[in-house]
């Protein structure tokens, strides 16, 4: 399948801009406490989809790395990006509308900075890893060989398209949601990497227990009141910068033999 084909064309890329920014503003100002930053949540999303589709043909493509598989670091920092800024804006209209002095004056705690810190360290981190392994070469050609067996690809293939040690996709469209649990050398990427099992549950569990606290003070607290976004627990940001710190020495390690 070519992708391009799928892609968004820059006159709607413009017009489904405008129409989210439109929208945010519509939502923020006239809908009820809750449903507002619901809404807000759901356009900047369409927003995401949009900057996928434009530049891969694929509406997860904003996902889709270098490899042309899907991260979960990108996966993270997505998630995170889209409830903080989300929450942000909706307080800041909702401030805004009541004539808050300072409407734009919400603090944001410590904490918040460090998860979103952990989140672009992984980011930041996981290429650096990959450039040292993408230039070493595996010591013989049974990773190739096993890699091709496992995903019933071509050896010829297979060697092609990976960068030294790493598997990589021929096309974009062979992205898959899975590919965020797969080992990422020749070695291992036919089996599940617990150490990104554990982030992506640990991650989900945070990004949904701050999401139940974002409802509850948009919906219980007066515009003056929202002076602040809402505090995830030490112990949370302590677990979940472990987990971060236990997937980069993951990828840090050699899976495949190299010579």
């Amino acid at each position: 399948m070519n992708t391009n084909d799928n892609k968004l064309s820059p006159r709607w890329v413009a017009l489904i801009s405008s129409l989210v920014v439109a929208g945010i503003y519509i939502s923020g100002w006239f809908f009820s406490p809750g449903w507002n930053w619901l809404f807000i949540v759901l356009l900047m999303f369409v927003f995401l989809i949009m900057l996928g589709i434009r530049t891969s043909g694929r509406p997860a493509g904003i996902l889709i790395n270098e490899r042309k598989i899907m991260s979960l670091s990108r996966f993270q920092l997505v998630l995170w990006t889209l409830i903080i800024l989300s929450a942000y804006a909706t307080m800041s209209l909702m401030r805004i509308k009541a004539s808050v002095p300072d409407p734009l004056g919400i603090a944001i705690d410590w904490r918040l900075w460090a998860l979103m810190g952990i989140s672009t360290a992984s980011l930041v981190g996981t290429p650096l890893v990959y450039s040292t392994k993408a230039r070493k070469e595996p010591a013989d050609d049974k990773p190739i060989k096993d890699a091709a067996v496992s995903f019933g690809e071509d050896e010829k293939q297979v060697n092609k398209n990976r960068e030294g040690v790493l598997y990589g996709n021929e096309n974009i469209s062979d992205a898959a949601f899975t590919d965020m649990f797969e080992g990422d050398e020749l070695k291992n990427t036919a089996f599940i990497d617990m150490a990104k099992v554990q982030m992506f549950f640990f991650s989900l569990i945070a990004a949904l227990s701050y999401v139940v606290l974002i409802l509850d003070i948009i919906v219980s607290k007066t515009p003056k009141e929202l002076a602040s976004l809402p505090v995830l627990p030490e112990g949370l940001i302590a677990i979940l910068g472990i987990s971060h710190a236990g997937y980069l020495t993951n990828k840090t390690t050699d899976h495949t033999k190299v010579k």
